[in-house]
C-alpha cells in the first residue's frame, strides 16, 4: 500500500514528531506542506492530512490542500492532529470538507503537543514533554488499524 501523509507543524514541531513515528515504521512518503511541493495525489493508496491545531482548526496549508483538490473523490485518507487541550475533536470540520469532496475518511487520531500559543505561553505552555513516546506507539496502534 502506498501512503503519503501531508503535513504542516510550525511553533514545536509536534505534528512532525508523530507523523516522522509513522513514515518510520509504514515507510511512509512525507510532505511538509510549509517548504515542499504536493505530488500527485492520484498514485497514492491513502492519503494522511496531519496538523497541530490553530485556533481550533487544522493549519490553514491543509485546509486550502483539500479545498483546491481535484482528486480527492473516492480516495482513502486520514487524520491526525495535536493539540494542547484535548478536550474535543478538532477533525469536525476538516471531515465534512473531505467527505464534500468525495473523500473517504478512515478514521483520526488526535494526541497532546506542547503549546505556547497566546496565554498558554505566560505560564510556561502546556501539554510539556508531548507527543511523548507513548503518543507516538498509539499513532502508529491507529495507522495499524487503519491500514487493516
Amino acid at each position: 500500500m502506498k501512503i503519503l501523509i501531508l503535513y504542516a507543524s510550525t511553533h514545536h514541531g509536534n505534528t512532525k514528531k508523530v507523523v516522522e513515528a509513522l513514515a518510520e515504521r509504514f515507510h511512509t512518503g512525507l510532505i511538509d506542506l510549509m517548504n515542499d511541493p504536493v505530488p500527485d495525489l492520484a498514485s497514492y493508496d491513502l492519503l494522511g492530512f496531519a496538523s497541530g491545531i490553530y485556533f481550533g482548526s487544522f493549519h490553514k496549508k491543509i485546509l486550502k490542500l483539500i479545498e483546491q483538490s481535484e482528486r480527492l473523490s473516492g480516495k482513502k485518507v486520514f487524520l491526525l492532529s495535536t493539540c494542547g487541550i484535548g478536550y474535543k475533536d478538532y477533525a469536525g470540520g476538516i471531515k465534512r470538507q473531505l467527505a464534500s469532496k468525495g473523500a473517504d475518511v478512515l478514521g483520526s487520531f488526535q494526541c497532546r503537543g506542547y503549546d505556547t500559543f497566546g496565554l498558554w505561553g505566560k505560564i510556561g505552555g502546556i501539554a510539556k514533554n508531548h507527543p511523548n513516546q507513548k503518543d507516538r506507539e498509539n499513532a502508529v496502534r491507529f495507522l495499524e488499524k487503519i491500514i487493516r
